[in-house]
């Protein structure tokens, strides 16, 4: 200890304490304003892509994605075809269609008839 060299006192500038917590308050606010911003600014461009990317899928592939879907609840055996016909609000028109993609020349051919008959 004796080798080590004095240090002349220390004193602080008159008011310096007094001043000191006004000064920490300042900073401290400025300081967390600005990561608030920031993250305000992140969140609002996240939420526009966001947005901007769901408005672009349209209807037909949601459908598509829908039909999907039923195809294989239907080939795995999950649905019948009666479970089908009873979750749609017009069983007729599906039943139609299946007839229509099953032989595409039927309603060519009643068509064909009825244009006889007149």
């Amino acid at each position: 200890m004796q080798t080590l060299p004095k240090i002349k006192d220390l004193k602080s500038p008159d008011g310096y304490f007094d001043k000191l917590p006004d000064q920490i308050i300042l900073k401290a606010n400025k300081k967390e304003s600005d990561p608030w911003m920031k993250w305000a600014a992140s969140v609002i461009l996240i939420a526009g892509l966001g947005v901007w990317q769901y408005s672009k899928m349209d209807a037909t592939s949601e459908q598509l994605i829908m039909e999907q879907e039923i195809d294989l609840y239907i080939d795995s055996q999950y649905w019948s075809a009666e479970d089908i016909l009873s979750m749609s609000d017009n069983p007729e028109e599906i039943l139609n269609e299946i007839i229509q993609d099953e032989n595409p020349f039927i309603e060519d051919a009643s068509s064909e008839q009825e244009e006889i008959w007149y």
